[in-house]
């Protein structure tokens, strides 16, 4: 599932590879007072970030006490378990900026930063420029059958009502672009995208049925191209910011 988008197992070792670089760098600092505080301080942050991709990866099943809940099929038990992967990615992808802040000395918006001109080298990086091409072709691919785009719209448009500010402005430009089928979606968008689902799911009371407006077929169609692509994304951004540690 990871690793439906290219280089995502080259990316996740490299990831793994850099926490061992980090740990001999301290252990070779060992005497060096200030940089041993400062190596110690980035580890801290990065051994949060390995912890919540990893668990994020490693989510394969959610099994349920029938007692309570019966079990889930299909399309409808795959949506239920990409929600959670989804949101547990997220929780790192966030972890990520506090690694990218004790790293450079330096925080950054969440969303937008990734298309800003300073941080070119990683939206042009071989990965995640070809990932967005990617999920531009996928969103291309469904979106462009009227029906499902209307229903699209509409969730977006259910997302808005839960938004607030930069978020709120960035959902009303991509719902433009989806009403007039320009799926070129930038990083910051599809960004957006990832965490207006993830906020519905989290904070405000979405669930594999709920809204019935974009039912589990549809939401799950939209979870297989968002999550595999915030995987990358997030090694991505990761390995390319360990190279100013």
């Amino acid at each position: 599932m990871e690793n439906d988008y290219e280089n995502f197992l080259q990316e996740y070792n490299l990831f793994q590879a850099n926490r061992e670089i980090l740990q001999n760098r301290i252990f070779d600092n060992f005497e060096n007072e200030i940089e041993l505080e400062r190596l110690q301080r980035i580890f801290n942050e990065y051994q949060n970030l390995d912890v919540k991709i990893r668990l994020a990866f490693g989510i394969r099943e959610i099994r349920l006490n029938n007692f309570f809940v019966s079990d889930k099929e299909n399309d409808l038990k795959l949506c239920h378990l990409l929600y959670y992967k989804l949101a547990d990615l997220w929780f790192a992808y966030e972890t990520y900026i506090k690694f990218y802040t004790e790293t450079v000395g330096a925080s950054k918006n969440k969303i937008e930063w990734i298309d800003s001109i300073i941080h070119l080298n990683y939206a042009e990086s071989i990965e995640i420029s070809r990932s967005l091409e990617l999920i531009q072709e996928k969103l291309n691919e469904i979106y462009s059958i009227q029906a499902k785009r209307e229903l699209l719209i509409e969730y977006l448009d259910y997302s808005l009502e839960n938004s607030i500010s930069g978020q709120r402005r960035r959902l009303t430009e991509i719902i433009q672009k989806v009403e007039n089928l320009q799926f070129n979606l930038t990083n910051n968008e599809i960004l957006t995208i990832i965490y207006a689902v993830r906020n519905n799911f989290v904070h405000n009371g979405e669930t594999t049925v709920v809204p019935e407006i974009f039912g589990y077929q549809n939401k799950v169609e939209l979870l297989k191209i968002l999550y595999p692509y915030l995987a990358l994304f997030t090694l991505k951004i990761s390995n390319l910011t360990f190279t100013r540690v």
